[in-house]
């Protein structure tokens, strides 16, 4: 998944395809619909989800990096906080607006 943002989303993000790309697989964690505590499926998937976001949040994209704000904040893992205040320290450049839809981003209270 990774390589569609590198490859893909970082040069075109496609109007709000890059943002909402994450809408249906993160969802399901932000309705209660799927839930960690579960373990199995649940805690594996939402895992390797979080591993896959922050690596887009990597990428040199404000696109990308605003696409993994916005999946981060449905996916409701219990590490999106600190990820998002370490992107934040490492991003002194941000623009206001990125700042504060980070900071929704790691109270999981995007739209």
């Amino acid at each position: 998944m990774q390589g569609l943002f590198s490859l893909l989303f970082a040069t075109e993000p496609l109007e709000t395809s890059s943002n909402m790309w994450w809408d249906s697989l993160c969802y399901d964690w932000h309705s209660g619909n799927r839930d960690r505590e579960r373990g199995g499926e649940d805690l594996r998937m939402q895992n390797i989800m979080f591993e896959t976001l922050a690596a887009v949040l990597r990428l040199d994209s404000e696109s990308c990096q605003v696409a993994a704000l916005h999946g981060l904040g449905h996916l409701n893992h219990p590490g999106t906080a600190a990820l998002v205040h370490t992107f934040i320290a490492e991003h002194p450049a941000l623009t206001a607006q990125t700042k504060e839809y980070a900071l929704r981003a790691a109270k999981f209270d995007v739209l």
